[in-house]
């Protein structure tokens, strides 16, 4: 692999990981609540979705401008890999080993707000019903979950770095020295 690759990908995965942590740890202690806001989630989302692109640009950079879809996708990727991976351990030990009664508070602050937003958008009120049934059987804090998560964030993440690579590749250009007519040197 690349060392621009694995330069870009450890120097920012621990950086998206830690601004996740961060809001988590914050959420934690402050109000439980954040953590189920939709617009701090979407605006976690397009920074850590911004800064995997300045990942795969400061490679390209460090590449002298010139990157391929291989080594943009596995910047992309590598860092996702690596900053989720983080992100991933640490809910674990806070809500399987640390407080797992905030694992069940969170649970119940997510049930109440999808409830919200089905009531919003018309939901009849057995799809609600169903759709609540379903999330009480299903803890999403429990370790099994989170490590599913990590799995179907990479399937994810993988599409998204698809496109990412495809429009940041810039290969080197290939020129010989083609001697003109009269050019004898």
């Amino acid at each position: 692999m690349n060392n621009a690759v694995k330069s870009a990908a450890s120097k920012f995965g621990p950086i998206i990981a830690a601004i996740g942590i961060s809001y988590t740890l914050i959420a934690y202690l402050v109000d439980m609540h954040l953590m189920v806001n939709m617009w701090a989630g979407i605006s976690l989302w397009v920074i850590n979705f911004v800064l995997l692109i300045i990942a795969v640009r400061t490679a390209k950079v460090a590449m002298g401008g010139f990157i391929s879809f291989k080594n943009a996708f596995s910047t992309f990727l590598l860092t996702f890999v690596l900053s989720s991976l983080l992100s991933t351990v640490f809910a674990i030990l806070l809500f399987g080993v640390v407080d797992t009664e905030a694992a069940d508070q969170l649970q119940e602050l997510t049930i109440e707000t999808s409830v919200s937003f089905m009531e919003k958008l018309g939901t009849p009120e057995s799809e609600i019903e169903k759709q609540v049934s379903a999330m009480e059987e299903n803890n999403q804090f429990s370790a099994l979950n989170q490590v599913k998560g990590f799995f179907m964030g990479i399937v994810f993440y993988a599409i998204l770095g698809l496109i990412v690579a495809a429009v940041m590749k810039k290969d080197k250009p290939n020129f010989e020295y083609q001697p003109l007519d009269g050019d004898n040197e």
